[in-house]
């Protein structure tokens, strides 16, 4: 426990992470311990090392101080060169006023190379270390030493056909939290005749493209196969693509494999993984993954404005059985239908989109970062069940998992080719505005999930948690660049979810703006699947320019799947049962299981008093203010009740589970005669 009382546990992470922001992102390990032989910095370490640093606040915000200082102690142990993790430890431990412990790690932090002068006189946390005289000595130490850099990045060129990823050409980027690898092309003109070497019109068609310059090909751009050439795409048949071929170092970190959410590439890049989490409780696509990861919808938007998309193939996460498990849609990937090798049609119209764009308006969307939105609207627009602007505004046109079946390739390279750059409409940028939030007390138990799962410029997710009839959001579009020449208006639609239940209101003229107030939900079937069921109400945000509608960007409200819930005709609350008798999936990391029902109570004039709870251990009764009751007066009002919060456990499969916790604040209600039912706190 902390001896220094000074820094409340949410001021001790907010510390730590102005802390990390602090930190230099050039120094190099220049010295060990011993001084002898330095510790090498491991590049490719860096993402696995940001993940578990997260995990150390997330301790620390939690006030699970024991488990951040295991952390720390534990990256320092594997990963000595780490600098920042020694400072990291180094803070925490001097805001415990265990000074001995602090300046070792301190010491320790500077002969691995910390230089950041500004860091050590800034940071709150070390305020009881600059008292000392050992904290100058430390300064003296930092300021002697030589400013080392890293060696500049160097861009790989493409030799046979790969792209080699190495700690030569790359570099981690904390501002974006990821790896930049860098590499050098050739141009078109010396580029392999051949754009595809098969037999299809497909590749009759590219190659004839390329061959008169009306079609770009497939020179310059990268093909990322992260599945260790379990489904991927044959180099011999794409002669033109330069395929990544990542390092030992890259390889033992997994940079290589898996959701990509850790590497970014200075060229158009597409790539697959036709894997998944098979096993355990937390079995997911890695589309879901993604989804359901804190920061990875957000560098999924940073890939695809940076010329990247990926297809995950869906496994079990769209089928019958468990029904559709996505809380978000997303035009950031692409997800196939089916396992294993599901994934290569979707590939093959990927590789020909790229392909079929007319040289200059390749470039051109290349250096604007609009290439993977294009590619998005093309992909869309070319598939087998949208045959009119009707069908590309709904779900045909967008549905959260692809079918290869509906893939025309053909008709995309089409598509493609007929564009020009001046018609291409803008990616559509959204921002939530304001919307209704849990009330405190009773619409939502708990403060560590709140509703939006994540807001990114081109998707946006909320998991409804409030126990409101109604949940209302306010979007604006408005932060959309228009390209110059071009005039949009935008479209709101309603991609899946009950018509009669949701209601968009456009707050001008170009409809840039728009209020969107959707009625609760029940898990309802699937519009691109009748058999099985889904519980995410999605709208698709469009900008029409009148030539071309772009690619969607999406707002998504994803509904508890197993709750029963029961509202009278004016949309009031009546009971939530959140028992699942049915043994229906939930993912736990986004819904913790709970074992209960509340029948809510109200006054003459419709006014929450409270709600009773039932559980198989019996009943329990709560005030109004979410407070468990001990003492009630002769006419059934509370008098006295305990204050309760509710904490997560593991079950023995490591679900989250709720579980209530009175905590040590008693609450007294006093009323102004027997009418009154509700009552005033007094104490």
């Amino acid at each position: 426990m902390f001896k220094n009382r000074r820094y409340p546990y949410g001021m001790l992470a907010a510390c730590l992470l102005l802390t990390v922001s602090l930190l230099s992102d050039n120094a190099i390990a220049q010295q060990s311990t011993n001084l002898s032989e330095p510790p090498k910095r491991d590049e490719f370490a860096i993402p696995v090392i940001a993940k578990q640093l997260q995990a150390v606040i997330a301790a620390l915000t939690n006030k699970r101080f024991e488990n951040a200082e295991t952390g720390l102690n534990n990256l320092t142990e594997k990963y000595p060169w780490h600098m920042e993790s020694h400072y990291l430890k180094a803070s925490l431990l001097a805001i415990q006023a265990r000074l001995d412990e602090a300046f070792m790690a301190l010491d320790t932090a500077v002969l691995m190379g910390f230089d950041n002068k500004q860091a050590l006189y800034k940071d709150p946390n070390l305020t009881n270390l600059r008292k000392d005289d050992r904290f100058q000595k430390i300064v003296e130490k930092l300021l002697a030493q030589p400013s080392a850099q890293r060696p500049m990045v160097k861009a790989l060129k493409i030799e046979n056909g790969q792209a080699k990823v190495t700690s030569e050409n790359t570099r981690w980027e904390r501002r974006i939290g990821m790896l930049r690898s860098s590499f050098q092309f050739n141009s078109r003109k010396v580029a392999p005749a051949t754009v595809q070497n098969n037999k299809s019109d497909v590749a009759a068609q590219l190659n004839q493209l390329f061959r008169s310059g009306r079609g770009a090909g497939n020179a310059g751009d990268i093909y990322d196969n992260r599945d260790r050439r379990h489904s991927y795409l044959n180099a011999k048949e794409f002669p033109q693509l330069a395929l990544t071929a990542y390092d030992q170092a890259a390889q033992r970190n997994n940079i290589d494999f898996g959701l990509n959410a850790s590497i970014l590439f200075n060229a158009p890049t597409f790539g697959n993984s036709s894997t998944a989490l098979n096993s355990g409780p937390y079995w997911r696509s890695l589309a879901r993954l993604a989804y359901t990861t804190g920061g990875d919808p957000a560098r999924l938007f940073l890939q695809y404005i940076n010329n990247h998309i990926y297809v995950y193939p869906a496994v079990g996460d769209f089928k019958k059985k468990d029904g559709d498990l996505y809380p978000a849609n997303s035009p950031y990937l692409i997800i196939s239908k089916g396992k294993s090798g599901s994934d290569q049609p979707h590939l093959r119209a990927i590789a020909a989109i790229l392909a079929a764009l007319k040289p200059d308006v390749k470039d051109a969307l290349i250096k604007d970062r609009r290439l993977m939105p294009t590619v998005q609207m093309v992909f869309r627009q070319g598939l087998k069940t949208v045959l009119s602007k009707a069908d590309y505004l709904s779900h045909r046109g967008h549905p959260v998992v692809f079918d290869g079946k509906i893939l025309d390739t053909l008709k995309m390279v089409k598509i493609a080719n007929n564009l020009s750059y001046d018609e291409i409409p803008p990616l559509v940028v959204l921002s939530v505005k304001d919307e209704t939030e849990p009330r405190k007390g009773w619409d939502e138990f708990m403060r560590q999930l709140p509703e939006k799962l994540f807001d990114t410029p081109a998707s946006i997710s909320r998991v409804i948690r409030t126990t409101a009839f109604e949940k209302k959001l306010t979007v604006d579009a408005a932060s959309t660049r228009v390209p110059e020449g071009q005039t949009v208006s935008y479209k709101w639609v309603i991609l899946q979810g009950d018509p009669d239940r949701i209601k968009i209101t456009p707050k001008n003229s170009a409809a840039s703006k728009a209020e969107i107030t959707v009625k609760w939900h029940e898990p309802f079937q699937s519009p691109i699947q009748s058999d099985l069921k889904s519980s995410r109400v999605e709208i698709g945000v469009f900008a029409d320019n009148g030539t071309h509608i772009s690619a969607p960007s999406f707002i998504n409200l994803f509904y508890p799947v197993i709750q029963k819930r029961h509202y009278d005709p004016n949309g009031k609350l009546l009971a939530i049962d959140h028992r699942n008798d049915q043994k229906t999936y939930l993912d736990p990391r986004i819904f913790p299981k709970r074992d209960w029902r509340d029948d809510y109570h109200y006054d003459d004039q419709g006014r929450l008093t409270g709600w009773t709870r039932t559980r198989k251990s019996g009943t329990s009764e709560f005030s109004r203010h979410g407070a468990l009751i001990t003492e009630k007066d002769n006419l059934g009002r509370p008098t006295s009740a305990w204050a309760v919060g509710y904490l997560y456990e593991r079950d023995n499969r490591g679900r989250m589970i709720s579980k209530e916790k009175q905590l040590n604040a008693k609450i007294r209600y006093q009323y102004l005669n027997d009418k009154d039912k509700l009552g005033i706190i007094i104490q």
